[in-house]
């Protein structure tokens, strides 16, 4: 029962292992960066997709571009300036509203 077996093993050296064994990436493609990430191209994109934007929504919506650019800007100040003129308006159109009714009494009595 005596038998032996012979091992053989081939060791190559650094150069040789290079031209025989392809150590290449073959099925992986590098990361492709989009160089077209500017504001111009947002705009551009915006204009294409205006009309295709839904108007409310959380997210993906006109409304959301605007809660999202309020935060940058300060409405509540320019609606605390507005608001006083939004109510002499409303009084205006109920004096308006009352002076109409009252040329219409005139009119019927006459």
């Amino acid at each position: 029962m005596d038998k032996s077996i012979e091992i053989k093993k081939t060791v190559l050296d650094g150069e040789r292992f290079k031209k025989v064994i392809d150590n290449s990436f073959t099925t992986f493609t590098p990361p492709t960066t989009n160089t077209t990430d500017d504001i111009a191209e947002f705009f551009r994109l915006y204009e294409d997709l205006y009309y295709i934007i839904d108007v409310l929504g959380v997210e993906d919506s006109h409304d959301y571009l605007v809660r999202k650019s309020s935060e940058l800007l300060d409405f509540e100040k320019d609606t605390l300036d507005i608001q006083p003129l939004l109510d002499e308006i409303a009084q205006l159109r109920q004096e308006n509203l009352s002076l109409s009714q009252q040329i219409l009494t005139l009119q019927t009595q006459v």
